[in-house]
């Protein structure tokens, strides 16, 4: 008798490690499907809109911003970048007042 239920227990455990092991295949094809498919559109869109990927257009910025600094070419370093003194403007500083009466009673002044 316990033979049998030895037998009738290893046929199980194969049975479910087989369902386990399909189960396992089933959603790793799954995820790839998906992906795939949400690749495939994105290419469309982009084709069809003729505007490049985010991630293209970081890299390539990335590698131009990469380029600009080995090259020595820095922001405020001679150029356009630099603002001359003429560019500045002085503004009188002044004191904002609400437009509408305030609800609080006034602060008291020392």
């Amino acid at each position: 008798m316990n033979w049998i239920f030895q037998q009738v227990s290893g046929i199980f455990r194969i049975v479910f490690k087989l369902t386990l092991l399909l189960l396992a295949g089933v959603l790793v094809l799954g995820v790839l499907g998906v992906g795939l498919v949400v690749v495939l559109a994105n290419l469309v869109r982009f084709w069809l809109t003729g505007r490049k990927p985010a991630v293209f257009a970081t890299f390539s910025r990335f590698r131009q911003t990469a380029n600009t600094v080995r090259t020595g070419n820095w922001r405020g370093h001679g150029g356009s970048a630099m603002a001359s003194s003429a560019d500045i403007v002085d503004v009188q500083a002044h004191e904002v007042r609400p437009i509408l009466p305030s609800t609080s009673p006034p602060k008291a002044t020392e």
